[in-house]
């Protein structure tokens, strides 16, 4: 999905029922369109909005995770209750590949590198 002008209404069009939780993963943009589209602070988390995210919504990163956080992500991913979307997949010997790609800033999804 397109970021941008916009985002709000075109998230209301893909779940008009309602969003009930975000994560921001770069800057602000998702965390404020979550809000403005009534999901409560508590149920947003973002980890690069700076030291003060918009809101009340809470900053969050890997330091905080627990042992078990990994093991209920991972099946929530395998349950299908959580999507990720890959953009592209690199063996490690194009590491640089990989790493341009994603620093251009207009990859949607994640770059996996395989070992």
């Amino acid at each position: 999905m397109a970021y941008g002008q916009g985002l709000a209404d075109r998230v209301r069009t893909l779940a008009p029922d309602r969003v009930t939780t975000a994560t921001d993963l770069f800057g602000t943009e998702t965390a404020e369109t979550a809000l403005a589209l009534g999901v409560p602070p508590e149920r947003i988390s973002t980890i690069a909005a700076g030291p003060n995210p918009p809101g009340g919504v809470r900053g969050t990163g890997g330091e905080q995770a627990r042992p078990a956080d990994l093991e209920r992500i991972t099946d929530a991913i395998l349950a299908g209750e959580i999507t990720v979307p890959i953009a592209a997949t690199f063996p490690i010997e194009q590491i640089r590949e990989a790493v341009t790609l994603q620093a251009g800033r207009h990859v949607h999804g994640k770059i996996v590198v395989t070992l």
